[in-house]
């Protein structure tokens, strides 16, 4: 039964994470109804249960029947599944309700942070800086938490040692990269320390070069130079590999030896 909510709480979740990417900078997020954007009616309350009204009016609009794209069932189908890995390694786990619930609010900020930059960065190229500062201080807290268990300096230093590679990158770029991917892994540093943070820099490195590749010889010749590929997703997709298989950049290199 909690699978099955976690898996709906999700979904709702990943819902609200396109609602905000979509009208952030454009309308207000509470003020302004969803509403069809190919000819602008107000969608019912009916229209708007996650993932149930998309397969019900099968991506199409009840008014107008101009297609949704299949995107918002993706988004809220690993929205779903990503709550359902959270409950089942992280939450059914914990002493006491009132810990798992507490757990559950701040994992719910930060896969909504996630979540936002994620999608907003894909369709703009760019980080919003409000959702940038909020996941730091998510991140920091997680940092705060395991020093205070732990007081080493390995904690402290875990950020700059996982942003730095990113740094450096950035600099001999010429900057064509964004330094708000330099943020970001800061934010890894902070959460996974140094073992967990490095496997989220590879995994992420790999899978976007996997994809950037693929991207190159699919897009004309005439159009590869002006080719772009934002790269938060990928971040986000490791981050979330890494957070639940637990895995680090030993595991990584024993796998490899």
């Amino acid at each position: 039964m909690f699978y099955i909510i976690s898996f709906f709480f999700g979904a709702s979740v990943g819902s609200f994470v396109q609602v905000v990417s979509t009208r952030l900078n454009v309308a207000s997020i509470i003020k302004t109804r969803s509403k069809c954007l190919s000819c602008g009616e107000a969608l019912r309350i009916t229209d708007l249960f996650p993932i149930f009204s998309y397969l019900f009016l099968r991506g199409k609009c009840r008014y107008c029947k101009s297609h949704y794209g299949i995107s918002a069932l993706v988004i809220e189908s690993i929205y779903g599944l990503v709550f359902v890995l959270l409950y089942h390694f992280f939450l059914s786990g914990q002493v006491s309700y009132a810990l798992a619930v507490i757990w559950l609010i701040y994992y719910t900020l930060l896969f909504i942070t996630l979540g936002v930059m994620a999608l907003y960065d894909r369709s703009h190229s760019y980080i919003p800086v409000s959702y940038l500062f909020g996941y730091l201080v998510l991140t920091l807290a997680i940092l705060v938490k395991s020093y205070i268990s732990d007081p080493s300096w390995l904690i402290i230093l875990a950020p700059i040692v996982i942003a730095s590679p990113f740094l450096v990158l950035w600099i001999v770029s010429r900057k064509n990269l964004g330094f708000g991917d330099i943020v970001l892994f800061f934010g890894v540093g902070a959460f996974f320390g140094i073992a967990q943070g490095m496997a989220v820099f590879l995994i992420s490195i790999w899978v976007g070069a996997i994809f950037g590749a693929i991207k190159y010889f699919l897009t004309e010749k005439s159009k590869r130079k002006n080719m772009t590929m934002p790269f938060v997703p990928f971040i986000v997709f490791a981050f979330l590999f890494v957070l639940f298989t637990d895995i680090d950049i030993f595991s990584i290199a024993s796998f490899f030896a």
